[in-house]
């Protein structure tokens, strides 16, 4: 099983990748479609070109979902990091101290 440390190495490296690669999809998508519109290439466009740069606008859709899906991951692991790092004292001695 891998530490804590390195599970977050991993999901940290795996949300920037899933981020930066949705984004290279969304500008492809943006740069597509500004080049069927604005273009006298729209008047050649086919439906199953639409298609792609439909189903490209999903992909970067479930790339963005995934990206935050392992945000989501590498929080809950950084707060249960930070959790075990915090000094744990014994009750009894607090209750010891108290007394006194």
């Amino acid at each position: 099983m891998k530490t804590l440390q390195e599970k977050i190495e991993w999901y940290t490296f795996w949300y920037w990748v899933y981020w930066l690669f949705s984004l290279v999809v969304l500008l492809g998508v943006l740069i597509l479609g500004i080049f069927f519109y604005f273009t006298d290439f729209q008047e050649v466009v086919t439906v199953s070109q639409l298609f792609l740069l439909m189903l490209l606008m999903v992909l970067a859709i479930y790339l963005k979902m995934t990206a935050l899906h392992y945000h989501n991951v590498l929080m809950k692991l950084k707060q249960a990091a930070a959790r075990s790092k915090r000094p744990r004292g014994r009750p009894q001695e607090r209750r010891k101290q108290d007394v006194k």
